[in-house]
């Protein structure tokens, strides 16, 4: 049986591998200001992911990462991830009109992280 998890475990790796030779990863730095912002924000990324995996993108998502607090960087303590599987379904999920409501209903929220940010787009370099 651990054999078999094994095999899956290492299938499922190769699988990713080989998809994310096509992938792109919009990255995203900014600062959350506290607590509650930061709990809002990762339920709209919850509410997003669920959206694009519904509109037929599930290998489409968001992850949220921040500094540890010992880190003494001062700005851009927060990021972002977007890991998209080509510049194709990028563009699908953000003309989406689901992406698009649900983008204007976390306007003012997400706004927050927006202003000031860093954002950078990545693609596969080999």
């Amino acid at each position: 049986m651990k054999k078999i998890i094994l095999l899956l475990v290492l299938g499922l790796g190769i699988s990713r591998a080989a998809s994310a030779q096509h992938a792109i990863n919009s990255v995203h730095f900014y600062d959350v200001k506290n607590a509650a912002m930061e709990k809002t924000y990762i339920a709209s990324l919850k509410e997003i992911n669920t959206i694009m995996a519904e509109i037929g993108f599930p290998k489409d998502y968001y992850s949220y990462f921040k500094l540890a607090d010992a880190d003494t960087t001062t700005t851009y303590r927060n990021c972002t991830i977007g890991h998209w599987t080509s510049e194709e379904d990028y563009k699908k999920i953000h003309d989406h009109p689901k992406f698009k409501a649900w983008a204007n209903k976390n306007k003012e929220n997400n706004a927050v992280f927006i202003t000031g940010q860093l954002y950078r787009k990545f693609y596969v370099a080999d």
